[in-house]
Parts: structure tokens; C-alpha cells; sequence
């Protein structure tokens, strides 16, 4: 019978040892959320473990460069080493080692950032989340903020989604670059700003089950003022105590008769619709 050499079992020790993690670290994991954190660098960072190379992996061999020039340990490991880092995920052939992302103090938030809106223009426009809890779908909701021109996103911090690898990698490495901001009291926070002259608009997907708040079809939606749109958890959607500080909530017309029991849409795709139906009217009037 062949037996591993005392060298060959020696680099196996020194391998596993080397993927032991850092405590309280994090893996992120793919080429987008990895070469933004790296770039951004707006959180501790370890190590960067690439994919040994078969051919290939020029984008692979730029964040070795990256990282390398961060003084940052890169380790070239096998693919299933990898896959066991982040647990079978898609890696890419790139996996970081980092400390975790906070949510930002939402103190921070009223502090100007380059490509806000201008404040004197009315055309301010955040989205406030209430009780995300699906990777997912907030990772989508992030990318498709940023990518419309959202200027800040509020989520409660509360039976919602912590800002983990797996919503980096739904966002396409947006979480890397786009604040996040969170509140322990949404209603509180949508209260101060509506009377600070917001508008605060909530979203449905049936108008029936809303009382005491005007609904609209988003098309119908006239944005003259600063503005928070407020997005709901994915199976309630907004609590009734949220939907009360909403001065109206905005619906999106469905193109058919739906089925019972098909009668919504995926919450991130919701929100895209709707901030795309708002900030399309920043274009149409040249702002």
C-alpha cells in the first residue's frame, strides 16, 4: 500500500492550517464583492484566497495584485478548498477573508455624500426597508437602489437581514460601496422626516387591504419634494403602524387578470419598478 510521505502530510497540516479563519471574520466570496472590498477597503480584510491557476484567471491574477499591494496575505489554494470556505457558493475562483460589514448609524446619514442629489432641488430620494429578511432580495434591492439613484437606504435593524457575503455577492459587490444605513425605530425616523417636509410613500401589492392611506398606481405619482419610498417584509409587507406614516402608498398595475394565489411580485423586482417609475421623471424633466 502507498503511503503519503511525512512531507506530504506536513503540507496537508500546513493547508488546513492556513484556511483556519480569523475569529469573527467572514468569507466573502466571487469577483465583484471581493475586488470592491478590496478597492473600498471599508472594512478590516485578512486574506485573499484565489483558485490555483489552469490557464486563465487574468481578473483572479489583478486582485492578487491588489491585495498584495495592500500587504494583504494571498493564499492559491485548490477550487474545493474554496468551495468549502464559503460552503459551496459560487466563488468565481475568488474568496476574501474579512471582518463583517456593519450598518452605518443612521446619525451618519444626514451628513452630504458626493452623487447625492442636490439638496436644494426637491430630488431627494431614499428607501427605507422594513424587516428584509431574504439575502437575496436584499442584495437585490441594494443594486437596483443604487444603480436608479437612490441617495440612502434605511433598514430597520430588527427581524431584518444583517449585511452578510451572501447579500455582497446579490448585490454584485454593491454592499461594498453603498452604505447602508439602520434604525431601531422606523416610524420614529419617517415621522421626524415627514415633518421636515418628505414625503413618505408606502408600496402595496393589493390596495384593498389598505386602509386610511390613499393609494395610487406609481404611474399616477407626481415627485416634487424630498422623498422616502417604503418597502415592506416579503411575506406582510408594511405593518400597519408603518403604513399609517405613509402620506400615500404607491401600487403597480398588473397587465392581466392574475390568478388567485399569483397576485405579487418578488419584493426587490417591486422596488425596482417603482424607483424606476419615480426617478424616470427626474430624467423627463431634465433635472
Amino acid at each position: 500500500a502507498q503511503h503519503d510521505s511525512p512531507r506530504a502530510g506536513r503540507g496537508k497540516e500546513r493547508q488546513a492550517a492556513s484556511l483556519e479563519r480569523t475569529k469573527g471574520s467572514e468569507i466573502l466570496f466571487g469577483v465583484a464583492p471581493c475586488g470592491l472590498a478590496l478597492a473600498r477597503a471599508r472594512r478590516a480584510l485578512f486574506r485573499l484566497f484565489l483558485k490555483e491557476r489552469r490557464g486563465g484567471g487574468a481578473l483572479r491574477a489583478e486582485l492578487g495584485l491588489q491585495a498584495a499591494a495592500r500587504g494583504l496575505p494571498v493564499l492559491h489554494v485548490p477550487g474545493r478548498a474554496l468551495d468549502a470556505l464559503c460552503r459551496g457558493r459560487p466563488h468565481q475562483g475568488v474568496c476574501l477573508e474579512a471582518a463583517p460589514l456593519p450598518f452605518r448609524s443612521l446619525r451618519d446619514a444626514e451628513e452630504p455624500q458626493a452623487g447625492d442629489a442636490e439638496s436644494g432641488s426637491g430630488r431627494r430620494l431614499w428607501l427605507a426597508l422594513e424587516h428584509i429578511q431574504d439575502p437575496m432580495n436584499l442584495g437585490a434591492l441594494l443594486r437596483s437602489a443604487y444603480f436608479l439613484g437612490v441617495d440612502r437606504v434605511v433598514a430597520t435593524r430588527s427581524n431584518s437581514c444583517p449585511l452578510t457575503p451572501i447579500v455582497s455577492k446579490a448585490s454584485a459587490g454593491v454592499m461594498e460601496v453603498f452604505d447602508v444605513y439602520s434604525t431601531d425605530d422606523l416610524q420614529g425616523f419617517l415621522k421626524a422626516k415627514s415633518a421636515e417636509g418628505w414625503e413618505v410613500v408606502g408600496t402595496v401589492s393589493r390596495p384593498e387591504d389598505v386602509e386610511d392611506v390613499p393609494v395610487i398606481s406609481c404611474s399616477e405619482f407626481q415627485w416634487d419634494k424630498p422623498l422616502i419610498v417604503v418597502i415592506g417584509s416579503e411575506g406582510e409587507g408594511l405593518s400597519l403602524e408603518t403604513q399609517l406614516q405613509c402620506q400615500r402608498m404607491l401600487a403597480i398595475p398588473p397587465g392581466r387578470a392574475l390568478h388567485p394565489g399569483i397576485d405579487s411580485l418578488n419584493v426587490s423586482v417591486a422596488a425596482g419598478i417603482l424607483l424606476h417609475s419615480i426617478c424616470s421623471q427626474k430624467r423627463r424633466h431634465g433635472d
